[in-house]
């Protein structure tokens, strides 16, 4: 069994003991970490406008808890005070791809559950205030020294301070308190009241890991029946008996469209995997144009070969997200930015979904399948796929 970090734990021991349950501090996880990246390579991609960022200020010039939304400017940091402020950017594994060597020991955990690497700079006191997150989150120290407050339950609704654009919590005791060093990581379940003091200038890495909603689940569910025009029967109720009263609902007309809801999600069963597999793979609005940079034309099964055969290789987009699903009888699903495909031969459909390069190799076995090399030529001019040049 794979390790987990150096907690003494494996993998699934770790999913099994702490996963959604319970907060767990790894020292030293990354041992002897210095960050790749510097405070002021993260401040030029905050100044980026087409990264998503957020410059927070405990006391800013125009009141409590200020957010600016980037792209940030020169003004916006000549203005800043010694302390007490922070800068977020989203999304920074993709938009540095030599970050996704920090993601892989992650890896264990599905890829379309995970959400994206933030991270933050802050000067001594900078925080984002006490609050709850509805994901899960791996936080590594990954320069200087962050004390970190949490509480041992989970909170799912706390009275927040009105008036801010940040959710922070009217009122939050500490139950535990942890000063993480470089290397150190904290896991933390969903809904856990934390907060996060620099003691000095730090950079944190948030490794966050998205779950979707009730509704959002629903939602997809009911689309997917009304494009196949599926769950088309009405309402019934051969149980009727005389109302007493014109215009009242019964409950047992309650408890009908109940048991109808409930027949409903049963019959979409098989659908259910093509329902998630699209919504999880729908691309970030924050991310759509830098996704869309590498859209090209459509190339022939001639034309496709002719790149391999130059030592050409194929990079998987960032940007984009894929998923896949294995069917019961044969083949399966590919799911690619809210599309889906279905591929009959499964070593092809890991290949598309789980690579992130392509080779010549990889491509001489997916030209023996026509659907295959239709399928992949529809996602290099979609952009999931762009042309490198092989070193």
């Amino acid at each position: 069994m794979t390790a987990f970090f150096n907690t003494g734990l494996t993998q699934q021991q770790f999913l099994d003991q702490y996963w959604q349950k319970k907060p767990l501090l790894i020292r030293q996880a990354f041992a002897d970490f210095e960050s790749p990246i510097s405070a002021d390579d993260l401040a030029g991609l905050a100044c980026e406008e087409d990264i998503e960022s957020r410059l927070i200020e405990e006391k800013g010039p125009s009141g409590p808890w200020q957010v600016t939304t980037g792209p940030l400017t020169e003004e916006d940091f000549a203005r800043l005070p010694p302390s007490h402020w922070t800068m977020l950017v989203q999304d920074v594994d993709k938009h540095l791809p030599e970050l996704q060597e920090l993601v892989d020991p992650f890896r264990f955990i599905p890829d379309w559950r995970r959400d994206d690497l933030m991270v933050s700079y802050a000067p001594e006191q900078g925080s984002v205030g006490p609050h709850t997150d509805g994901y899960d989150v791996f936080l590594l120290q990954a320069m200087g020294t962050r004390r970190w407050q949490i509480s041992n339950d989970a909170v799912v609704e706390q009275p927040l301070i009105a008036g801010l654009d940040l959710q922070i919590l009217q009122q939050f005791d500490a139950d535990q308190t942890w000063d993480l060093e470089p290397g150190d990581m904290l896991y933390l379940p969903p809904h856990f009241a934390h907060h996060g003091v620099a003691l000095n200038d730090c950079m944190t890495f948030s490794f966050g890991f998205r779950a979707p909603s009730k509704t959002d689940l629903l939602d997809a569910v009911i689309n997917t029946l009304l494009e196949r025009e599926l769950a088309q029967q009405r309402f019934s109720d051969a149980n009727l008996i005389v109302a007493k009263q014109q215009h009242q609902i019964s409950q047992q007309a309650v408890s009908d469209v109940k048991q109808l809801l409930h027949d409903v999600i049963n019959d979409a069963e098989p659908l259910i995997a093509s329902a998630l597999g699209r919504l999880v793979t729908d691309t970030k609005s924050s991310l759509v144009d830098l996704a869309e940079l590498q859209l090209t034309e459509t190339l022939t099964v001639t034309e496709l070969a002719a790149m391999f055969e130059q030592g050409q290789v194929l990079q998987k987009n960032l940007y984009y997200r894929f998923a896949w699903h294995e069917q019961e009888n044969s083949g399966g699903q590919l799911f690619f930015a809210g599309e889906q495909f279905e591929v009959e031969n499964i070593a092809h459909l890991k290949i598309l979904a789980e690579y992130t390069e392509l080779s010549q190799t990889d491509w001489q076995k997916i030209s023996q399948d026509e659907a295959s090399v239709t399928i992949l030529s529809h996602l290099i001019a979609e952009g999931g796929w762009y042309w490198q040049f092989a070193e």
